[in-house]
């Protein structure tokens, strides 16, 4: 299961690049790089270290990540940036509900990543 979350953290980085804008530049230079590892690092390791009973929540886990990761917005010079939608799209109404939903998954991920990284380590 470790090797599909390397693929997982590689398709999250991929979209992540493909819509590159100052919420990626300020998280990459003020952090040094350290929020994205934060952020994914846990999750590559959950992967090969996890229980067989905590497949589920990391599927729940890749789930949110990389809907997080498709639908989240990145502040561009005019406008937002989506990874799915052109720039036009993306200041339209469905690109608003996108990034609501792009909000909602992320920081849903956040509680399940703490969770599955919890049982990792007790078992």
């Amino acid at each position: 299961m470790g090797w599909v979350q390397v693929a997982v953290v590689a398709v999250v980085i991929v979209a992540r690049l493909r819509a590159a804008g100052w919420l990626l530049f300020m998280g990459l230079l003020f952090t040094l790089g350290l929020l994205p590892v934060v952020l994914l690092a846990p999750l590559v390791a959950d992967g090969f270290l996890a229980p067989p009973a905590a497949r589920p929540l990391l599927v729940v886990a890749d789930l949110l990540l990389l809907t997080a990761a498709l639908t989240f917005p990145d502040g561009g010079d005019n406008g937002p940036l989506s990874p799915i939608l052109s720039e036009s799209a993306a200041a339209s109404r469905l690109g608003e509900r996108l990034a609501a939903a792009g909000t909602v998954t992320g920081l849903l991920y956040l509680p399940v990543l703490t969770a599955l990284t919890v049982w990792t380590a007790v078992d």
